[in-house]
């Protein structure tokens, strides 16, 4: 068999994700003596480029993605032993990694796949990595770089401490540090002193090749490591000092004490749930109204711990209604974690005491998912109590409470993990389709409890994998959009609540929330995600604001920094979103139908003031604006 055939055989292996055939090439290549680096780059390689490509143009999707690199390691497994490389000529070690709290871990996959293709080695920590550990394997492998991923709001600080222990170690200037994930942007990278980040793995390929070739030769030399511990000592010591302090606390404590004299001069003539319910319904209101999601965030007017937060009822609804009050915002969305239902399933939940709980062990099987019991001592009873007591007691400030609860989608890649269960999709979809009709069985049972118990304003289905980079619309149609027009569209219907859904997703299928007939749609906007599909207040209004109400567009991180440079800045970014979204409603035959609000949680540990500018802004600001633009 000639060398190209060989080539080209490993090449349609990885393209069809065919483990079997990339290995028999494999094989093939090294009895016909050709050699192992060319049958990995030309061959297996330049077949993950193709899949590569083919996603990037909206051909391919996850799925797809995640067999190729399967088949792509397949064959590596058997020619990489066989590769010749000189002592100084070796592959540069890359380190990778999710961050401590955060489970999820197909971007990091991805990323792993294609830093591989193209030439380097990545040593993979997995998932949930302790932050030492990043640097331990750094320094263990000498390596070029550390690239960290986090798709939640919630952990991104850890990718900060490691850039700190870097420096600490004297090692930062020695490699490059990346990180990447839906809520990162350049500013934050820039900010906590990371090098780069890219929108996408490709992206990420270029970047990290880039910054990689301007280190020096000698960059882990003893003198360089000692040269680097003496350039970061001093802004160490500065941010040692910063670090003691508790800046949710300390924010939270300058608010009460405000709180008496600001908040009665905002002379609002409406209240929270008047306000709310008027603007869903797109009639006259004072001003539009304000809801960041402000969720673990608000524990610290109580204070409690993140821990008691999303675990004791108790706890969560007073954290709701000293959220709702102090913050003064119009509908609390009820955030705790999104493995409630994964937790009582018998996925192995880790409850830090100051940040989110994360799934950190899988079921292996999906036969041995049994469906549980709502009852006292599950996680999904706690919440459901926990929203029953928050909604009477926000009733005494007229405020209006959204509970919120993972959809079967979001639940069964928590208990069974996110890359398995859409690899299995391609591969194994029947028991995909078997562990999806048990999680949608809970959530529909722990949805019937919220309605009939806890009696929340509205109820949020949180529908993660709604999104056009990871399944084609009818590939989530086979899926939990099935069960979102089956079974939880009726199911509102039933008991007379409008489908709110929340998707943090960079490309919802927009078309799909007509299928369930979604009047309010909490979503994440993503400008440099553009091109992908994220959209912004102008689109979503004229497209679909007639019949649902849209809150998102604002990006959390925004609130970490309360530097009074950034607070002036959330100061006027707040009043020009407020007159863009007022003028397009107006433009559109709308005055109201919006709310102003963050895509994502706001970072539990972040400061409070940051938050409570936007807020009060609005509060202030805003009938001026609405009576100016509205009339």
């Amino acid at each position: 068999m000639a060398t190209e055939e060989i080539l080209n055989a490993l090449a349609n292996a990885v393209v069809e994700g065919d483990d079997d055939l990339a290995e028999e090439f494999a094989q093939k290549a090294l009895d016909e003596g050709v050699d192992a680096y060319e049958a990995i780059v030309d061959g297996l390689a330049k077949g993950m480029n193709i899949v590569s490509d083919q996603y990037e143009k909206g051909e391919a999707f996850v799925p797809s993605l995640l067999l190729a690199a399967d088949a792509m390691y397949a064959g590596m497994e058997i020619l990489t032993p066989y590769m010749k490389v000189d002592a100084s000529g070796g592959p540069q070690n890359v380190i990778i990694g999710t961050v401590e709290g955060d489970v999820h871990d197909i971007g990091k996959n991805l990323v792993k796949t294609m830093i591989t293709a193209a030439g380097y080695n990545a040593i993979d920590l997995g998932v949930d990595v302790p932050l030492g550990k990043f640097i331990e394997a750094a320094k263990e492998n000498k390596a070029a770089a550390i690239s960290m991923s986090t798709l939640m709001t919630t952990t991104m600080g850890g990718m900060e401490k490691v850039v700190e222990q870097l420096q600490e170690e004297g090692i930062r200037d020695s490699l490059v540090v990346m990180v990447g994930g839906a809520p990162i942007s350049r500013e934050f990278a820039e900010s906590i002193g990371a090098d780069g980040t890219a929108r996408d793995a490709s992206g990420a390929v270029e970047t990290l090749s880039s910054l990689i070739s301007s280190l020096p030769a000698d960059a882990w030399n003893d003198s360089a490591v000692v040269a680097s511990k003496m350039k970061y000592k001093e802004i160490l010591a500065k941010k040692d000092t910063k670090e003691e302090i508790d800046i949710g606390l300390i924010t939270a404590e300058k608010i009460l004490a405000e709180y008496d004299s600001v908040v009665p001069k905002f002379n609002e003539t409406m209240t929270k749930k008047e306000r709310f319910v008027a603007a869903f319904q797109d009639k006259k209101v004072d001003r539009l109204p304000v809801a960041p999601l402000i969720c673990g965030l608000s524990r610290k007017f109580v204070p409690c711990t993140y821990a008691d937060y999303s675990t004791k009822a108790e706890k969560y609804a007073a954290s709701v209604v000293a959220g709702t009050k102090y913050f003064n915002i119009d509908n609390f969305v009820g955030l705790t974690d999104l493995c409630v239902v994964a937790s009582d399933f018998g996925t192995t939940i880790r409850i830090p005491e100051e940040d989110t709980p994360a799934a950190t062990g899988h079921l292996e099987d999906y036969e041995a998912m049994e469906v549980p019991e709502i009852k006292e001592g599950t996680r999904a009873y706690n919440l459901i109590q926990g929203n029953k007591l928050a909604t009477e007691k926000s009733k005494e400030i007229d405020a209006p409470v959204t509970a919120l609860f993972e959809g079967p989608m979001v639940a069964l890649t928590q208990i069974m993990g996110a890359t398995r269960v859409l690899s299995d999709l391609k591969t194994n979809p029947e028991v995909v389709l078997k562990g999806l009709e048990k999680t949608t069985e809970y959530c529909k049972e722990m949805a019937k409890m919220m309605f009939e118990e806890a009696q929340p304003d509205n109820l949020c289905l949180v529908t993660l994998w709604t999104n056009n980079v990871i399944l084609s619309a009818d590939e989530y149609m086979k899926t939990e959009g099935k069960a979102m027009q089956n079974i939880f569209a009726p199911l509102y219907k039933e008991y007379n609540k409008p489908m709110v859904i929340h998707s943090c997703a960079d490309a919802p299928h927009w078309d799909l929330i007509k299928k369930w007939d979604t009047k309010y749609y909490s979503y994440t906007f993503y400008p440099e995600q553009v091109n992908k599909g994220s959209k912004d207040h102008r689109y979503l209004i004229e497209n679909y604001g007639k019949d649902v109400m849209f809150g998102g567009e604002v990006s959390p991180v925004t609130f970490m920094d309360n530097s009074p440079e950034n607070i002036e800045k959330i100061r006027n970014d707040t009043i020009a979103l407020q007159e863009s979204v007022l003028n397009t409603l107006k433009e559109n035959g709308m005055q109201s139908k919006y709310v102003i609000s963050t895509g994502c949680e706001v970072p539990p540990r972040g400061p409070c003031d940051t938050v409570a500018t936007q807020t009060y802004t609005v509060a202030q600001k805003g009938p001026e604006l609405f009576k100016k633009i509205i009339g």
